[in-house]
């Protein structure tokens, strides 16, 4: 385990021991600044002697690997990034409730339509999001270790060949939907005009009218893929309503494409590596050779394993430390309520947060902010709080399943918890590995 160290100006400077780092916090000469990972500030003039340290990225659109590797193969960095995942659906939940809100508060407004433009390099919100934080954890990680050198593994993915891999010439221009004017259109054709839950829900009589429905609904992260989509009756679709394909057939679905990772990992040569170049100078790799230097090295198939690759510097054989970090949100921030709570007497026109919709509750004199990480003596175990539910809380640990001290209720009084660490968007955890 390693104790990283910045300067007195705050500049990262080489990691050391624990033991040297107890000496210093003893003397006087360094104080606490970060408690995950730990970081200690010097108080006194020390430029320090720094080595060449090159981080490597594993991009990936839910999972990041970083390590960070020193000239002579130590490893004094290294992390499991879980990515979040929720951005599409909270915006489009945002959305439909802006146009609602439009609706009932001002009818008066004329319609607008194509008033607002895109700017030059415009991404898709969830793409954006993925981006800044690559970006923004290796910034944070620079501010502790002195990076040196960024290596990044992109990727180049031809949509079209994934689906078709003889495709070439001129059949790229003539997909399944040429000469449909809807994707409605192409579902109804493909299928016959026959109702695909017909046989699977005897039980349900279909109606004459036919439409489609979505496999996974919309609610649920469904898209309009046509993969996604089936003709059927509208009696079927109404009592499906936003069941799950196996909650209303009892069987699996169909196969549905998907190419949301594919469209990230095609962008991050032009966005992610110019962005990196800010920190510090940038180079690029192709999954082909990280995969040589993993095998060479006889490493196990993971993030960490393949960043430690994509280093190229062959690691020693030593017992570490590593990070499991998950990216978290840290609060709704809107007053609005979708669902009105049961039992109000009158409307929320006063816009006052609900007591779950709050950062942080002050029992005490003690302070209990959402994400903090936290120690529970009772059953020794470490947890995250989640929420709140007036001044009790809920802690929950790093893979999101509750932590209880009764088998009776979720909530914990927080008399019952030790504060080791406050958190913003990111909470991590420790884990000794090795190589």
């Amino acid at each position: 385990m390693l104790v990283f160290v910045v300067n007195k100006h705050g500049r990262p400077l080489m990691p050391c021991r624990p033991s040297k780092a107890r000496k210093l916090l003893k003397q006087g000469k360094a104080k606490i600044v970060k408690y995950e990972p730990f970081t200690i500030q010097l108080l006194y003039g020390s430029s320090g002697y720094k080595q060449c340290c090159t981080a490597g990225i594993d991009a990936g659109n839910k999972n990041i690997g970083i390590a960070v590797t020193t000239d002579d193969g130590r490893i004094i960095y290294k992390a499991q990034v879980i990515l979040r995942q929720d951005i599409k659906e909270n915006i489009e939940t945002k959305r439909r409730l802006r146009r609602s809100r439009r609706n009932r508060k001002t009818r008066y407004r004329k319609p607008r339509f194509l008033n607002r433009k895109r700017k030059n390099g415009w991404l898709p919100p969830s793409i954006t999001a993925r981006i800044d934080a690559h970006y923004n954890i290796i910034k944070k990680l620079s501010k502790i270790i002195p990076i040196t050198n960024i290596i990044v593994e992109v990727g180049q993915f031809d949509t079209q060949a994934l689906i078709n891999p003889n495709i070439q010439g001129k059949e790229y221009q003539n997909g399944d939907m040429k000469g449909f004017d809807s994707v409605k259109e192409y579902v109804k054709i493909r299928d016959n005009y026959q109702c695909h839950y017909a046989k699977l829900r005897p039980d349900i009589p279909c109606s004459g009218k036919m439409t489609v429905d979505h496999i996974i609904p919309k609610s649920k992260g469904g898209t309009d893929n046509p993969t996604n989509l089936v003709c059927c009756c509208e009696e079927h679709n109404r009592q499906k309503d936003n069941l799950l394909y196996k909650e209303f057939t009892g069987k699996n679905p169909p196969a549905i494409r998907n190419f949301k990772a594919t469209a990230f990992m095609n962008v991050l040569r032009d966005y992610l590596v110019p962005k990196l170049q800010e920190i510090a100078p940038t180079e690029y790799t192709f999954g082909l050779y990280t995969r040589r230097k993993r095998k060479e090295w006889n490493l196990e198939k993971s993030h960490i394993n393949d960043a430690i690759a994509i280093v190229g510097i062959k690691p020693r054989q030593e017992v570490s430390v590593s990070y499991y970090i998950k990216q978290v949100r840290k609060k709704k921030r809107s007053l609005h309520e979708e669902i009105p709570r049961k039992g109000r007497s009158k409307p929320n026109r006063d816009a006052k947060r609900n007591e779950k919709n709050i950062k942080k509750i002050i029992t005490n004199n003690n302070c209990w902010c959402l994400w903090d990480k936290v120690y529970i003596p009772s059953i020794d175990k470490i947890g995250y709080i989640s929420g709140f539910t007036g001044k009790w809380v809920y802690v929950q640990d790093i893979e999101g399943n509750y932590l209880r001290i009764s088998e009776k209720y979720k909530q914990i009084n927080p008399k019952e918890l030790q504060l080791i660490c406050r958190n913003n968007n990111y909470i991590s955890q420790q884990f000794i590995s090795t190589l």
